[in-house]
């Protein structure tokens, strides 16, 4: 376990009422100070000179590694540092791989499936992660590498811990058990990055245990079986475990433009707030007509979290819609504003005077629907 400023704190002399408390010695100002600092390794333990041989030992316990983290090209596999992401954050996404046998007799067209699928989601693109090869020839090898997905080999997997699949109850109870050791413990025994192999091809089945897998504690999972709707569902789960959760998912703030804007496109308003902007901009992309999408800086807040912690307000969207200069790019002086901020028209249409402020949907499913209308009521 860590050691917080409070567990080291009580090992100062300050934490133990002694007479040389807050000596200075150690260059802060106080025994907490450098508690505080200790506990973040911004100083060494050595600058103090009353510091016991108990928590000593606990820091040097506690400088061991967790979780080993294994390189294969630019997958990296481990490295975690805690039990649950709120505490900090989980780094290296559980690798999803696919396992395919070059003597089989479509080895070809299931290779080929793998290495066209692509999946986007949040704006970023994701693959297969790698493929395991049995009885790997020098062109099949190259092939996959050649697409940018990663080869692995049986030398690679010795530097795993593999977990034999027994049930998913008790395959999570070992994951668990091992993540606890390595983590929690600093168990050296318990260190190495785990794996799980997953046979069948019940689709239902793998997405059900791989979820879980993903959850609680695999660092890779290889599967015997590909599907494209399998894949897009676990990377989809994958992406929302592993997002950090101190860093709210954002996009910067701008004008984004869509199907070649005109004098005559539309111009919409949104936060920051990344699944926010995703959802808008999928739905005008769709459009027959070009359109502005105006974001407003929002510290990654979705539309009614920003508006309830004032993070938009109608003098921020006046600034982000003046300074973009749009006004001069269109005939049609329509800002459309989500229709969860229809409490904030009549002050934007007060800071905005040139412009006509346009309550719009509380959905971006919506934004088609609306957009006909009204072009149906300017006609």
């Amino acid at each position: 376990m860590s050691l917080g400023a409070m567990d080291i704190f009580k090992f100062l002399p300050a934490g133990k009422k002694e007479t040389n408390a807050n000596c200075k010695k150690c260059g802060c100002a106080t025994c907490m100070m450098f508690a505080l600092k200790l506990s973040k390794s911004q100083v060494e333990s050595s600058l103090c000179p009353y510091i016991p041989s108990e928590l000593s030992d606990k820091l040097e316990h506690n400088k061991k590694v967790q979780q080993e983290t294994v390189l294969l090209g630019n997958l990296k596999i481990g490295g975690e540092t805690v039990l649950y992401r709120h505490e900090k954050t989980f780094v290296n996404p559980c690798a999803l791989c696919v396992c395919l046998d070059s003597e089989d007799k479509e080895f070809e067209s299931k290779l080929k499936r793998i290495l066209d699928f692509e999946f986007e989601s949040i704006g970023k693109k994701y693959r297969v992660d790698a493929i395991y090869l049995k009885n790997p020839t020098d062109e099949s090898v190259q092939k996959i590498k050649s697409s940018g997905i990663e080869v692995l080999n049986d030398d690679f997997l010795s530097k795993l811990k593999e977990v034999e699949f027994k049930g998913l109850a008790q395959t999570v109870d070992e994951l668990v058990k091992i993540r606890t050791k390595a983590i929690v413990d600093r168990d050296e025994n318990y260190s190495k990055p785990v794996f799980v192999r997953l046979f069948g091809d019940d689709f239902c089945s793998l997405c059900s245990i791989a979820s879980s897998l993903i959850c609680k504690y695999s660092n890779m999972i290889i599967f015997e079986y590909f599907d494209e709707a399998l894949f897009a569902s676990l990377i989809t789960l994958r992406v929302n475990i592993y997002t950090d959760p101190q860093k709210p998912l954002q996009v910067e703030s701008k004008v984004y433009e869509f199907n070649n804007p005109d004098e005559n496109a539309l111009v919409f308003m949104t936060t920051n707030f990344a699944l926010s902007y995703f959802a808008v901009a999928n739905e005008l992309s769709s459009l027959k007509c070009g359109s502005y999408l105006v974001i407003t800086p929002s510290e990654g807040m979705s539309v009614l979290t920003a508006w309830s912690a004032q993070k938009i307000t109608a003098d921020i969207a006046s600034r982000v819609v003046s300074a973009s200069n749009i006004l001069n790019k269109v005939k049609n002086k329509q800002l459309i504003i989500p229709g969860l901020l229809s409490d904030l028209k009549d002050e934007l249409q007060e800071v905005l005077p040139e412009w006509k402020i346009v309550v719009g949907t509380t959905e971006a499913y919506k934004i088609p629907e609306f957009v006909r209308e009204l072009q149906k009521s300017s006609s």
